[in-house]
């Protein structure tokens, strides 16, 4: 499983509306659909593994962090709508993170 974060200004709310849109209607040909969703975080399951998208707050900033076993790449694409390319960090530490793929 790899993780990746990413500080944003954009409010939790907001970032879950993008995931869902971007999950769901932009991410082809493994166009996702979401399982579980909460104001602070949403799933998804596509056809090519699994998408979690979690949202908390650091620094009066919203920390979002996703993880997914297959779909790094379009992870990363969707993260960098949120902040700049440089600022996304992958391989977060802890429990389950392989950094395979």
């Amino acid at each position: 499983m790899l993780i990746q974060e990413v500080l944003t200004d954009l409010p939790p709310d907001e970032v879950i509306r993008r995931a869902r849109e971007w999950f769901t209607l932009r991410l082809t040909p493994y166009a996702g659909f979401a399982e579980e969703s909460s104001d602070h975080h949403i799933t998804f399951a596509t056809e090519a593994g699994d998408v979690s998208i979690g949202t908390g707050q650091q620094e009066g900033r919203t920390m979002v962090r996703a993880s997914t076993s297959r779909l790094h790449h379009e992870v990363s694409q969707f993260l960098t709508t949120l902040a700049l390319p440089e600022e996304v960090r992958e391989n977060i530490p802890g429990p389950g993170v392989s950094g395979a793929g």
